[in-house]
């Protein structure tokens, strides 16, 4: 929603979001002053003042890092651009942007991420390992469960594509995928579509659905009505909707750049591919009882993530902080 807000105040310029971050920094960090805590926590983009002020203090530092490193977005995002014709896109980050993320990296004792995907990313830039912990989030099961699914024989198969409306997310490769199965399939992208995307929209002969953002039971009933979801991101760190898609007792097809994690590696294809995603719908089009099968299959699987699981992993990460830290005052 903020995000919205802020592109119609400044649609006609491109907001640089970092003094306002900085200012949110330094009102954090003053109230570390009376603090006995041992550990700060703080999220990538405004941890850096609060961390500063943390090392003053004698505490441990973890940084939530919640994105994938944004070199690597600029080559996919381009190469996609040219390869559908579409504007050469902004890059992801500033140069302060970039030289602020770094910082907050140098002085984290700890970087979360939430899938080995992006630890891997991350890694690979030069970020030591020893430092990055992968922990996937989670998914509340008694919340996000399956519903009794009937199919109508020739009926086509229900596809759901729920926040894929931009190019990151790999809205046109969805498309090109789409395009030869026709009325086999049909698709559901709930969400607003990006502007620049709207001609091959046009263009597509698979008409989508469309459907608005959602509240989250909205989202599971949705999820309830359809047969398969697919996350065609050219990166996502996780990609949370996967997870609840699974554990509505969906089969998922999501790209080798996103980070959530699947029953079988079958489920991932390569990203930037969008014959890989045709592949894998005609086989559920062909077989639902294999759709069901691996929707079952699916939902036992995310059951596995559950918020006690994540929350223990945060408990290990934290108590290993506090006993590695001899110097810190005792409680």
């Amino acid at each position: 929603l903020a995000r919205q807000m802020i592109k119609k105040v400044f649609k006609h310029r491109r907001m640089d979001p970092l003094p306002y971050l900085q200012a949110f920094e330094r009102q954090a960090a003053r109230r570390l002053r009376h603090s006995d805590a041992r550990i700060a926590v703080a999220a990538e983009t405004c941890a850096l003042e609060y961390f500063r002020a943390a090392k003053e203090r004698g505490m441990r530092c973890v940084l939530d890092s919640h994105g994938i490193p944004a070199p690597f977005m600029d080559e996919v995002l381009l190469r996609a651009a040219a390869e559908f014709g579409l504007p050469k896109p902004p890059l992801c980050d500033s140069p302060a942007m970039t030289h602020h993320k770094e910082q907050e990296r140098e002085l984290a004792d700890v970087i979360l991420f939430c899938s080995e995907l992006q630890r891997e990313h991350w890694v690979g830039l030069g970020v030591p390992a020893e430092k990055c912990r992968a922990i996937p989030l989670w998914v509340d099961t008694d919340f996000w469960k399956p519903e009794e699914r009937t199919h109508t024989e020739g009926r086509p198969l229900k596809v759901a594509a729920v926040g894929c409306g931009s190019l990151a997310k790999g809205l046109p490769y969805l498309l090109q995928a789409v395009s030869p199965l026709g009325a086999a399939v049909a698709l559901t992208l709930v969400g607003q579509v990006d502007a620049a995307l709207q001609p091959l929209l046009q263009q597509c002969p698979v008409q989508p659905k469309y459907l608005p953002y959602m509240s989250r039971p909205q989202l599971r009933d949705f999820l309830n009505s359809q047969e398969v979801l697919v996350m065609p991101s050219l990166g996502d760190s996780f990609g949370l909707v996967a997870m609840e898609a699974m554990a509505c007792g969906l089969p998922v097809v999501v790209t080798t750049h996103c980070g959530v994690p699947v029953p079988d590696p079958a489920w991932r294809v390569p990203a930037l591919d969008s014959r890989a995603i045709t592949e894998r719908l005609s086989w559920y089009e062909g077989d639902r009882d294999r759709a069901a099968r691996e929707g079952r299959e699916a939902s036992l699987f995310a059951a596995q993530f559950s918020p006690q699981r994540y929350r223990d992993q945060i408990k290990d990460v934290y108590r290993g902080l506090i006993e590695a830290n001899t110097e810190v005052r005792p409680l």
